[in-house]
């Protein structure tokens, strides 16, 4: 759970953003937050095991949902996004994880775990470029991996098939693709694969999202095999 000082949110339910619906061109409209809204995914996990030279797979459901607003220590009016959890659509819903929205004229600013990204920028337009992860600790070394990035639009405004379901008018935010040898081919080298993506469904908001890092990282004379995980979310469902 992110821990945030209340002491910096005011909670003020009857705030909200006003979201430009008729511009295509704004993020707003990829990302429409309002109090009750919310986007069931079903979610594929894997674990790249090293030590057993296994890959580890498991489904699960979450459901992100709207639950409040405040403001935050600049002032900000910014959106709570309850993580809801289960195994099954036969089980129960549980609160998972909370992420904080602040979407301002030129950017969308998401904080999850205490790590602020930039997901969504304006203009929405192919080939737009920016730092999206410029705004985590410069000096902590847990997030090397995830310095650097260059999130790119793509595919403005084309259909998408989530695998679940289409979506007529959608946005691609590419956020990384990287790749450093095939340890299939070149078992003797280092290697990695660091690829992330996130597709936006215009007025319904993220209906895909994929996620891989593994590092291969070989010994002379070991059995050697990837570490490392991956998820896959596809919106099933949405208000």
């Amino acid at each position: 759970m992110i821990v945030v000082s209340t002491a910096v949110l005011n909670s003020c339910k009857k705030d909200q953003v006003i979201v430009n619906t008729n511009g295509s061109d704004m993020y707003q409209s990829f990302v429409p937050l309002e109090i009750g809204k919310y986007i069931t995914y079903d979610v594929d996990s894997s674990i790249w095991d090293d030590v057993n030279c296994i890959r580890y797979s498991h489904k699960s459901q979450q459901q992100y949902y709207v639950a409040d607003t405040f403001r935050d220590d600049q002032n900000r009016l910014s959106y709570a996004v309850n993580i809801f959890s289960r195994l099954t659509s036969a089980d129960n819903w549980k609160v998972d994880d909370v992420i904080y929205y602040t979407p301002a004229a030129e950017k969308m600013e998401v904080v999850q775990k205490n790590v602020r990204f930039i997901k969504m920028v304006n203009p929405v337009k192919d080939g737009q470029v920016w730092q999206g992860n410029s705004l985590l600790p410069q000096d902590d070394q847990d997030f090397n991996y995830l310095k650097g990035w260059k999130y790119t639009y793509q595919n403005v405004l084309q259909p998408y098939d989530n695998g679940a379901r289409t979506f007529d008018q959608t946005v691609t935010v590419s956020e990384t693709d990287q790749v450093l040898n095939n340890p299939e081919t070149q078992p003797d080298d280092y290697g990695f694969l660091l690829q992330s993506k996130a597709v936006y469904a215009f007025r319904v908001g993220m209906i895909y999202r994929e996620y891989t890092y593994w590092v291969y990282d070989p010994v002379p004379g070991s059995t050697n095999c990837r570490k490392g995980n991956g998820v896959i979310m596809r919106a099933i469902d949405y208000n």
